[in-house]
């Protein structure tokens, strides 16, 4: 019973957080971006070590209502998305530290961040759509600001409100499929448990209607196609700290976002086409446009913001073939690729930021080479690339499998999924296997720069070290997925 308020500590945790950051970094000052990190530093631990604390490895559930109906549920779900948002950002925080040592920094970008990782974390422990809706918009409203952040850059001005408009609709169109749902539902209700209660079922046109809207808000969140094309520009404007945060975990909440809200909702097959089908096939279409649109890219950051788009394609086909059929190894492997890659696509996007930093540059052609004055560098970045495409041993290899064998397992159609799913991790090695290789070419002189901080170098072969690690040793990752499962498809 003293423990019951443990799901509440992320969030005050982050927010207390926030608040100082900003307050040190106005009273400080000169020295406020480095008082603000560190206090972001501790409000991120305190975070990540209360949801480690509310893991249960059978999947129970801590709950907690502070505020009348407005519940906290930490499930399976909550504390792997928790713990994977608090770990990239602690990641994230002593990347930005290393890169500003010495250098004049705003206190409030830190405090702008731990808002976003507030959201993040809150969308998983949120026990009602409403409140889910809330801490998606705390994620979405904190994210316009940070990537617009270099405010003196046209293209940084012209990426977020991009970013703002196209996701300001998709929040309003997921929140009228909310509205659905509420007016609806025979419990007229936005708890999540009771509306997945088989005596709650809405009617079953409703029931699609809301799906359908919530597919589309929070696709665009989400970046699944074609509401995806707000992402390679804000990826690429936004500050390197930002872009791997995006790109690791935030566009990834958007997905479960959509399935903590679909994952509720029963669709009788008589009225046409299930959700769950309707996200596979968007899957395929998402992962073949991200992979064919990134071979075209000569820019770095850019060619791995399309690859984001196809990543989103392989956890969303893994999401809706596990609803469609009630496959759990298919949500697994979703729920797995999501931890990969936060490792992978945060790593790269780091890697690249250090890249630019230090040799001024994102041009592959003019990159080439660099890894002969940064090899260690040049060995993590081979390490995410070969993840993201699912080569052996990397953990990116075992979570696709588990996609595809859940997939195989919806007859003639599943293997069209899981031809698609082999084909498009072939495919991105067409534009992976290039960029590599570009870097550790020894034709022609690389480009001239300082050397990379130790710190970011270490930092990025703990990444590395990590891919390699839970491709070996999956248990490590897949102890926290189980009960992760449990919270999407529920039963033991």
């Amino acid at each position: 019973m003293a423990w019951e308020f443990l799901p509440l500590v992320p969030i005050l945790a982050l927010g207390a957080g926030a608040v100082g950051a900003f307050l040190a970094g106005r009273a400080l000052r000169v020295r406020g971006g480095t008082a603000a990190s560190l206090i972001a530093l501790a409000s991120l631990g305190v975070a990540f070590a209360a949801f480690l604390a509310l893991y249960d490895p059978e999947g129970r559930t801590a709950a907690y209502a502070p505020f009348g109906e407005a519940v906290l549920r930490a499930d399976g779900l909550a504390v792997l998305l928790g713990l994977v948002a608090t770990g990239l950002a602690i990641a994230v925080t002593l990347y930005s530290l290393v890169r500003m040592w010495g250098e004049p920094f705003r206190a409030e970008f830190t405090a702008l961040f731990l808002l976003m990782v507030m959201g993040v974390s809150g969308l998983g422990l949120a026990g009602d759509l409403f409140n889910l809706y809330v801490f998606f918009e705390l994620m979405a409203i904190a994210t316009y600001a940070l990537v617009a952040y270099p405010r003196t850059k046209a293209e940084a001005s012209e990426a977020g409100m991009k970013y703002l408009v196209m996701n300001a609709a998709g929040s309003l169109v997921a929140l009228l499929g909310i509205g659905i749902v509420y007016l609806t539902s025979p419990a007229r209700t936005l708890d999540l448990r009771v509306l997945a209660s088989p005596a709650n079922a809405m009617p079953p046109e409703a029931a699609l209607l809301a799906a359908g809207l919530m597919i589309a808000g929070f696709g665009v969140k989400a970046a699944v196609v074609p509401m995806h094309t707000w992402l390679p520009d804000a990826y690429t404007s936004a500050p390197t700290g930002v872009t791997a945060m995006l790109g690791g975990i935030v566009t990834q909440a958007g997905l479960l976002a959509m399935v903590r809200g679909l994952s509720v909702l029963r669709v009788d097959p008589d009225v046409g086409m299930s959700y769950g089908l309707l996200m596979a096939f968007l899957a395929v279409l998402t992962m073949t446009v991200g992979n064919l649109t990134a071979m075209h890219q000569t820019d770095l950051k850019r060619m791995l913001a399309y690859s984001s788009v196809a990543q989103v394609g392989y956890v969303l086909l893994g999401f809706g073939v596990g609803l469609e059929l009630g496959v759990k190894i298919a949500v697994a492997g979703a729920l797995f690729h999501i931890v990969n890659h936060a490792l992978m696509k945060g790593g790269a996007f780091l890697a690249a930021g250090a890249l630019e930093r230090t040799f001024g540059t994102r041009d592959l052609a003019a990159l080439r080479g660099v890894a002969r004055r940064a090899p260690a560098l040049g060995f993590a970045f081979g390490v995410f690339v070969l993840g993201l495409a699912g080569v052996p041993p990397t953990a990116g290899f075992l979570s696709k499998l588990l996609i595809a064998t859940g997939a195989a397992q919806g007859g003639a159609l599943g293997v069209f999924f899981v031809v698609a799913l082999i084909g498009n991790s072939i495919l991105s090695l067409a534009y992976y296997v290039p960029a590599l290789t570009g870097l550790f070419s020894k034709e022609g002189a690389p480009p001239e720069g300082g050397r990379i901080p130790r710190g970011i170098a270490a930092l990025l072969a703990v990444f590395a070290g990590l891919v390699l690690l839970f491709g070996l040793w999956p248990d490590l990752v897949l102890q926290f997925v189980n009960p992760a499962v449990r919270g999407i498809l529920g039963g033991p």
